[in-house]
Parts: structure tokens; C-alpha cells; sequence
């Protein structure tokens, strides 16, 4: 789920997530457009993470158009008033433009969703929706996905989604096993368990196992940036800041409006001293989430980079 920021005005956000309209799966790496109703384009081009969600961020409140479009589906927009206050679950739901299955892995998830009998589909669906409601009821998400769990035991999303739930619940263990469930009866091909469970391992600093379920991600999927993300965090982790930061560097192409994929960057050039890039990653970060919950730190951080450059410049043989 989207944090939930505490931004001032000129510092709103509009934040939700992206899913298919018949079967309510979240759709990744939708390009999003977010204008204004002159027409005017209110913030950088973003695409959705691997959960579905997006956040336009350092906005000011006002009519806004959010613009989707993606491969196999028809194009949507959604209008949107920005009051006082940051919008966090908006939905946009993509049609289908040609039924037709693709080949490969897609063919093989979606095949596996098409044969989820109606029942725990529904149970599936119900739970999405109060897992995402404005006042979300993870206890009652987490009995729906349960119950969907029951009537299709192969319902590895469903396992996914319980993960979810219990994370919102502080239930971390009951989380971990859940997702762990998911990622063993996809046999490793669900990306969005292995995401989640690389996420859970590396807030818990347990690099190393989040490292390996990180690169099966990206082996299902190389173009997913939050795949990215937490195996630059794990080798990070892990003290081996060169490879870490050429997977970073990665995901902040794939995706330049997540801010969190600076922060990581900033984190590694400080391992490596590379002062200047410190700075000019939490430049990029504060551009994005300049009032955000790591704002303040990020500043003092930024802050003792520059006095470690400063110290650096000084040192340096100065030419006769």
C-alpha cells in the first residue's frame, strides 16, 4: 500500500494503483500521464511499480487529468480534484483492447488466473477491494484471500495478498510465510511475491536471502525497476557497493520518479565516499519528496556530504 504523506500545500500528492477492470489484477509498468484540465503537463511521466501503485508528487491543489496507457489495453484517463489534503487510493482501470493471450510467462499467468473458479475470484476480489479502500480492513482482506485460498489451493496470488495483509497487521511472520507460500507454488514465477518477500527481507537487514529472491524477480521480469531496487539495497546491505550501485543506477532509469531509488543511491555513494553524488542524489530526492518521513534526515545527511567534500577539496595538492 502508499504511505500515507504528510505534505504541505505545494507539496501534495495524487496516489493510487492500476489494475485490469475485469479481473482486478494490479498492472505494472503502465505509463502514466498526469496534466492539468488546460491541458498543461503537471508532473514528470511515471509508470506503475510491481504492486500496481503510482504516486504524482510536490503538487498544488486543482483539477488534474491522470492519462494511462499500456500494451493490450485501451487507453483510460481519470479526473481527479486535488483539495487540501494528499489523494492516495485512486483507481484507474484498464480495459482489455485484445483478449488474446500472449506467449511465454504472461501466457502462463494468465492462464493460471482464467482457471481460478468464479467463487474464489470473487473472494479474491472482495478482499482487493478492502485492502485498497480509503479505510482499508485488513482483517476482514485477509479472510477473503483465505477463503479464496480454501477453494483454490493453487491460488498463489491469493498467498500473496495474505502476505500483504499481514504486514499491515504487524504480523510479520505470519507475512513472510505467506509470501514464501506464494513464491514455492509459482514455482518462482510470480514477481510480485518475490518483490514483496526481497522488500520484507531487506527492511529486516537479511541481505543475503533478500539477494536471491531479488535476482529471481528480475529473471522473470528484467525491466521491473522495484526488482531492481531491492537488489541494490541487498548489496548494499551486503558491503558491495559497486554492484549496488549499478543496479540502482538501473532502476532510477526505469523509473526517475521514485524517490526512494535515490535514497538507496545516496546510501551507496556514501559507502563508496563519493560525496558529490551524494548530494546530487538527495537533491533528486528532496525534488521528489521534499516534505516526505525521510525528508529531514535526508537533509542532514546532504548536509554532512558537503562538509565531507569541502573536507576532501581542502586536502587535495593545490597546483603551484
Amino acid at each position: 500500500m502508499l504511505p500515507v504523506f504528510a505534505l504541505a500545500q505545494g507539496g501534495l500528492s495524487i496516489g493510487g494503483y492500476v489494475r485490469d477492470e475485469d479481473n482486478h489484477q494490479p498492472l505494472k509498468a503502465v505509463a502514466l500521464e498526469l496534466i492539468r484540465t488546460s491541458g498543461d503537463t503537471a508532473a514528470p511521466a511515471i509508470i506503475s511499480g510491481v504492486t500496481g501503485e503510482f504516486r504524482f508528487g510536490n503538487l498544488v491543489s486543482g483539477d488534474y487529468r491522470i492519462l494511462a496507457n499500456f500494451s493490450g489495453y485501451e487507453s483510460t484517463s481519470v479526473d481527479v480534484m486535488l483539495g487540501g489534503i494528499p489523494l492516495t487510493n485512486v483507481s484507474v482501470n484498464l480495459r482489455r483492447a485484445d483478449t488474446s493471450l500472449a506467449t511465454g510467462l504472461g501466457d502462463a499467468i494468465s492462464a493460471h488466473q482464467l482457471s481460478v473458479p468464479g467463487k474464489a475470484r470473487d473472494d479474491f476480489d472482495k478482499g482487493m477491494r478492502l485492502l485498497i479502500a480509503a479505510k482499508p480492513d485488513y482483517r476482514r482482506a485477509l479472510s477473503c484471500f483465505e477463503r479464496a485460498a480454501k477453494q483454490f489451493p493453487d491460488y498463489y496470488e491469493a498467498y500473496a495478498e495474505m502476505g500483504v495483509a499481514h504486514q499491515h497487521l504487524a504480523e510479520g511472520g505470519e507475512a513472510e510465510k505467506a509470501l514464501r507460500k506464494s513464491v514455492e507454488m509459482s514455482v518462482s514465477r510470480y514477481p510480485d511475491a518475490l518483490f514483496m518477500l526481497a522488500e520484507m527481507l531487506n527492511d529486516g537487514g537479511r541481505f543475503a536471502e533478500s539477494e536471491g529472491f531479488a535476482r529471481q524477480c528480475l529473471q522473470q521480469d528484467d525491466s521491473l525497476w522495484s526488482c531492481d531496487l531491492e537488489l541494490a539495497r541487498a548489496l548494499a546491505g551486503l558491503k558491495r557497493p559497486a554492484e549496488a550501485e549499478a543496479v540502482a543506477a538501473k532502476a532510477s532509469e526505469l523509473n526517475p520518479a521514485n524517490a526512494k531509488t535515490f535514497l538507496v543511491l545516496g546510501n551507496i555513494h556514501m559507502q563508496e565516499r563519493k560525496f558529490e553524488a551524494v548530494v546530487e542524489d538527495f537533491d533528486a530526492y528532496l525534488k521528489l519528496d521534499p516534505t516526505g518521513p525521510a525528508s529531514d534526515s535526508v537533509r542532514a545527511s546532504q548536509a554532512q556530504a558537503r562538509r565531507a567534500l569541502e573536507r576532501q577539496s581542502s586536502a587535495a595538492p593545490q597546483p603551484h
